[in-house]
């Protein structure tokens, strides 16, 4: 099952996309250096989005 992943980056830009985890989204954020926030979200048994996951990414120089 994959998750959906809501995310802004430090530019104000939201974006939502399909991710196979958490963990893949998070380690290709730190691998691209993106200093962000994300929400994640799984689809429960009746198909309603329920928040999974939140967190920060934060890249410092």
């Amino acid at each position: 099952m994959s998750v959906r992943i809501a995310f802004t980056s430090a530019d104000g830009e939201e974006r939502e996309e399909d991710w196979p985890s958490v963990e893949r989204f998070r380690s290709w954020a730190v691998g691209e250096r993106l200093d962000l926030r994300f929400t994640a979200y799984e689809a429960d048994e009746d198909g309603e989005w329920v928040v999974v996951a939140k967190g920060r990414i934060r890249m410092t120089p």
